[in-house]
Formats: C-alpha cells, structure tokens, sequence
C-alpha cells in the first residue's frame, strides 16, 4: 500500500476536536426516585454542565470517530499495488519534452567531456526502453507524445513495424510541454479499455503537478534520468542601454561546474570570463563597451554541461534604428511635439500655403500639363520635390493632397506604413462619449474615456478593424493595406482636446512603435513554438526562417518555410487583425486565376532554440529586411529532475527508502486507488449514525 499525498493528514485533526465536544457534553442519568423533588434539578443541571467529565463509550461517539479517521484517510489518496498485466490495452505515454534531448548518462566513468559528448540522450534511452519493455506486448499499443500540444502517435497498434516506426518517429520539443493534457489523454484513452494500464516515460523534470487528475486506469511511472545531471544555463542576456552588456548565469544541475562565459559579435569572440558555480548557484556576468555588430551572443565554453539547449543567448536591436517621420500637416505643434518624444526623427511638410491645390482652367490657362503629365481642363501644382531621407512612417493630419497622390510621391508613400488622421469632409457627432477600447499595441496602458474627441467620419477604410470606438462607431482602426501597416484616426486633433490629455504621448509613442516594426532589425526573444508577428513586406511571396547561430545552426537544420494562408488576389493581403477580407470589395473576375498564397503575418517561433533569420522573397522585391528573432526553450526544462513522483505526488523511494518507486523501476505494477471505496463507506457509516441518532440518547 501507498500514500498519494501525506497532505490529507491534516484532517485528522477532527478526531481530538470530536472527543473534546464529548468532555464537554452534557450528561443525565435516568434514576427513578419514590418522589419529585424540585431542588434535585438544579443539582442535576450543575452536575450535567460540569466538564472534564469520565469520557462514556457511546456508540455514536465511535462511529463519529472513525468516519473522521476515514475521511482523513481518504484525502490522503491511498492506494494498492496491483498486477497490471501485459495481456490488456497498453497506453504508452512518451515525455518528449525539452529536457528529455539530455545525454543519457550524464558521463558514464567520469567528467570527460568526450564520454559526455558520446553518451546518448534520454530520448534515445526512452524510445530504447519503450520498444523493449513492449516487445512481449499481446495486445493493442497506444503511443502519445507528450509535448507542447499532447497527439495520439499510434492508436490500438498491432503490427510490430508500424510500432517502432512509431516510436523512432519521436523528436524533442522545446516549447513549454503538455503535462495534464496529456495524462488527462491517456485516461480518456484508456477508459472502456479491457485490463488497460497507462505507462509514463519520463524524467520527472516537470514544472506542474497532476496529483490531483482522475485516473481510469492503473499508471506507473519509468524513470528516465541519469545520476550527476549537470548543466549550466544562459537565463538573461542583453544591453543596459549604455554599451555594457549583462547576462545572468545559472548552475541549475546537481554538481559543482567550472565554466566561461564568452561574448561574441557577429561571429568574432570579444571578451571572457571565468566562472564556478555550486549547484544552485547564480552569478551576473557584465562586459564592458564592445566593438558594434549586429548580433551579439553569451555563450557557455569548456563546461561539462548535458543539456545544450540553454548554452547561449543573443542580443540585437528590436528596431532598425531611428524611426524616420514624414509629417504631412498644416501645423499641429502636440502633434509634432509628441512624435519627437517618442524617439522618431520627424520631417514635417506643411500642407498650407505652398502646399499643392486644385486650381480651376482660368488660373492655370498657362499650363498644359497636370500633376500627372496629362493635358486636361482643370490642373494643379507640381508635386514638391520628395525627401532626402526616405520615410518608415508617413503621418497625414487631413486631406491629402491630389499631387501626392500620384508619380514619385505614390511610390514613396505605398513603401512606408501611413497613419491618417481625419481629413474627412462627411463627419457626423456621436450621440454620446462613451468609449470602447479593443486589446491592440496601439492602444496598451490606454483608457481614453476622458477626452473629447469631436465628430467622427462616418465610414472607415475597408480592411481595417476598429480597436476603439465612440457610442458603437468606429474612431481608431488598424490593419493591413497592401503589405503595410495602416492606422486610421476618425476624427480631427484639433477638433476635441485629445492632445491636451496625458495619455496623448503615450498613444502617439504606442503608434510610432507599432507601425514602424516593419523595417526589419530584430523581433525579440520568444520560447519555441510561440507566436510571433512578423511585418510582411510588400510583394513578398515565400519567406523562410534561415538559422544562423546556436543550437539550431550546429545541429545543421534546414530552412523552415513560413506558415502561409493569406490569400491574395489583385494586390490584397492580409489584415493585421486577422480579417482576409476587405468588405465591400469585389474580386474582379480576371483576377481570379492568378491569385496566390502569401505569407502569414503571424508565424510560430521555429521549433529548436537558436538565432534565427525572416527572409522573405518575391519577383521584383529587390532587398526586403531581414527580421531576427532568438528562439529559446522552455526555462523550466533546465533544472535537474525533482525527487518527487511527478504523477500521484510524493517521495519517488521504495518502502525502504532506498530504491526508486517500485512502478519506477521497472516491475509491471500498476496503483489501485483507493479513495472511492472509502468514501463508499464513510457513507455506509454515516448512514447507520443517522439511525442511531434517531433511536435516541440512551444508546
């Protein structure tokens, strides 16, 4: 017999609480006398009253008693050993976690990194041991992977190839792993299944319990893990923001290391340093001002280290620089003033006085050609000269003018991300000002229910979602236009008094920030299989994840082609919020034929950890950026496996103390759990409580 969980004990605190209840009870005695007297009866009262009186064995008494001992008993998850068999239903749960890609053993005869670096994976033990232990198997086989999503491998399996095709099939997933859902699967599994029993390779290195899961089905538990683990880890790595760079390295195995730690940029090694630690122990690395690159890197070196996943970390800019700010405006000094703060270099064009406008056939009788190099009876002014810097950001405060529109100026605006602000001749005022904000990086640490914001516009750009809306009308709306990034303000700054509001630089920063993440440079640090927004460039067709650095690039992996599912036809792409249409345009027809395919903005991280390259190409695309991203595996698979059973809780030792867990080690035993049958009783008792309490308190 076992114990799921010691915790339970706790409740037999109530047995003491129901014996003190019963010292303090009050006691009469039926005694018959010849005669009544009245003064007996205060004599009786203050005998009955008197506590810490001789404790009577009642039967009531006892049947509390032991309905408490079981009830604590019951919460304690106890359980049997029992015979699970080989002839049922086999379910085979594979933990394919990333801590499970560690040598196996960790340096068998010693610390050489050679015997190390020649010892097999815990992986490759596992799947070894799964095919061994299965080899007599008579019956049905069911094979789930244990990762960051749980899958059925091999369902009800039969034919011994397709098993150990299935088997060898298993690979390592660095992303944050599936732990209930998995088991909560292999249940469900086995559930109806004839004499099944569900079997878990592990190496207990989890970071959630599953205690507390029903099970339909005896379970045991296969360690996989080999004694000394040692590995050291990478946990932050980054800039200051002075030119210093800090990392933070951790000893997160069960022996002491002797390490160093390198920093490196773009490939060349810059500066180093010598590090112990004790099992446990962490230290800060700093490094003073290095030579510029573009990608730096902290790397461990000469440690003899298992798990090689958490060895490095690398650091780049998340921007490409400063943000280039073409401002389109008749004067709007907040405007103006809050784009400046947000770190942007603005260029302001002023729309009034000089700026192009429509002029009627008297005035220009002198002119033959128009903006746009045609002869026509009413023409405008040259479009002015563009600017020396092209811009990453276009801002527009009000109508745009015709010459802009066209030629040189057409160009230069479809290659940059456009925030339009107002400009609309047909505005109508909302009936009330209640505001409605929608979750979008434009709107972060974002209320807007204080300001006025004046009339709105009636119709917002097709393809656009609203990410806040005035009394159920769209105000602000962001998205996708032609490959770009586009934001729509519905209303006039200089209308209401939202530049007078504190929240005005931020919303203004949030905007620069988020329409300027298309111009390549770096994408952050993510945990492998994470979602990542990426910038898809106009005209872009395919796109790969290229490795260039870590683990992915010394293991030798290939090119992931990008996720597609935007389907584009005529020039349209997908919107940033997720819509792939634009309501109320219609396809033409001839354009049917030749849509295609293009790469989703929102992509997985690739699934081993390392640096990594966005690249996208396409037919006259030319140089598009290039977008890097330093993909990491799940921090918590660092540590070294926990003594505890990671499935009913506890100590993983023989009833001596010494050995692992008997269904650990190897026997074919399975748990009977015995907490039904206990409640099961603790009712029968409290149903025969009841019919003594009813018969009275002579009993």
């Amino acid at each position: 017999m076992g114990i799921g969980s010691w915790a339970g004990l706790w409740f037999a605190l109530g047995i003491p609480v129901i014996i003190i209840m019963y010292l303090f009870k009050r006691k009469f005695i039926d005694t018959p006398v010849s005669s009544h007297l009245l003064w007996r009866r205060a004599l009786e009262n203050t005998e009955a009253n008197r506590p810490w009186q001789k404790l009577r064995s009642r039967l009531l008494m006892w049947l509390q008693l032991l309905a408490a001992a079981l009830l604590a008993f019951a919460l304690m998850r106890p359980f049997l050993w029992t015979e699970a068999g080989s002839g049922g239903h086999t379910i085979v749960v594979a933990d394919v976690s990333a801590s499970m890609n560690a040598r196996y053993p960790a340096g068998p005869g010693g610390d050489s990194l050679e015997a190390s670096a020649a010892a097999a994976t815990r992986l490759d033990e596992m799947k070894r041991s799964i095919l061994a232990d299965t080899r007599q198997s008579g019956s049905g086989l069911t094979l789930i992977r244990m990762g960051g999503s749980p899958q059925v491998v091999e369902s009800g399996a039969s034919d011994r190839t397709s098993w150990e095709r299935a088997v060898e099939s298993l690979s390592a997933d660095y992303g944050r792993t599936a732990y209930r859902e998995a088991i909560s699967l292999a249940s469900a599994v086995a559930e109806g299944q004839e004499e099944a029993r569900i079997v878990v390779y592990t190496d207990a290195q989890w970071n959630e319990r599953t205690d507390d899961l029903p099970v339909s089905a005896p379970i045991e538990v296969r360690r996989i893990d080999g004694a000394g683990y040692r590995n050291a880890a990478v946990e932050q790595f980054g800039t200051d923001g002075s030119g210093r760079f800090v990392g933070v390295i951790a000893n997160t195995g069960s022996a002491a290391l002797e390490l160093r730690a390198e920093l490196s940029g773009d490939g060349r090694r810059l500066a180093e340093e010598s590090l112990k630690l004790a099992p446990g122990q962490r230290k800060t690395v700093t490094f003073g001002a290095a030579e510029k690159a573009d990608v730096y890197r902290l790397g461990l070196a000469d440690a003899p280290d298992d798990y090689a996943a958490d060895d490095d970390a690398f650091a780049f800019a998340e921007t490409g620089g400063t943000v280039k700010v073409l401002l389109l405006s008749d004067g709007n000094l907040f405007l103006e003033k809050a784009l400046r703060l947000s770190g942007a270099e603005v260029t302001r064009f002023d729309l009034s006085g000089g700026a192009p406008t429509a002029q009627s056939a008297e005035n220009t009788s002198g002119n033959s050609e128009n903006a746009n190099g045609t002869d026509a009876g009413t023409t405008e002014k040259a479009a002015p000269p563009l600017p020396e810097i092209r811009p990453d950001l276009v801002v527009v405060e009000g109508q745009l003018p015709s010459a802009l529109q066209s030629g040189e100026w057409k160009r230069l605006l479809a290659g940059a991300a456009v925030w339009t602000i107002g400009g609309a001749q047909d505005t109508q005022q909302p009936a009330g000002r209640r505001v409605e904000v929608s979750a979008h990086p434009v709107t972060r640490y974002l209320t807007l229910s204080e300001p006025y914001f004046g009339p709105l516009t009636r119709d917002k750009p097709a393809g656009l979602t609203p990410v806040m809306k005035i009394e159920e009308r769209p105000a602000i709306a962001a998205g996708m236009e032609n490959g770009r990034r586009a934001l729509w303000f519905g209303f006039d700054l200089q209308s209401g008094d939202l530049p007078l509001n504190s929240e005005f630089p931020v919303l203004v920063s949030n905007a620069v920030t988020w329409l300027s993440g298309g111009r390549g440079g770096g994408l952050g640090r993510v945990v492998s299989g994470a979602a990542v927004d990426v910038p898809i460039v106009p005209g872009a067709e395919d796109a790969v994840w290229r490795p260039l650095q870590g683990l992915a690039f010394a293991a030798g992996a290939k090119m992931i082609e990008a996720e597609k599912g935007v389907k584009a036809a005529g020039g349209s792409t997908e919107s940033e919020a997720g819509s792939n249409e634009r309501p109320g345009a219609s396809e033409p027809a001839g354009n049917a034929a030749g849509s295609s395919t293009l790469p989703s903005s929102s992509q997985p991280a690739p699934p081993v950890p390392g640096l990594y390259a966005f690249e996208q190409t396409g037919r006259g695309l030319g140089d598009a950026p290039v977008y890097l991203l330093d993909v990491r595996p799940d921090a918590s698979e660092s540590a070294a496996p926990a003594g505890e059973n990671p499935i009913f809780g506890g100590a993983a030792v023989d009833s001596d103390g010494a050995a692992p867990d008997r269904a650990a080690s190897g026997d074919n035993r399975g748990r009977f759990a015995l907490t039904a049958l206990l409640a099961a009783l603790i009712a029968a008792i409290m149903l025969t409580e009841w019919g003594v309490y009813r018969r009275g308190r002579s009993i």
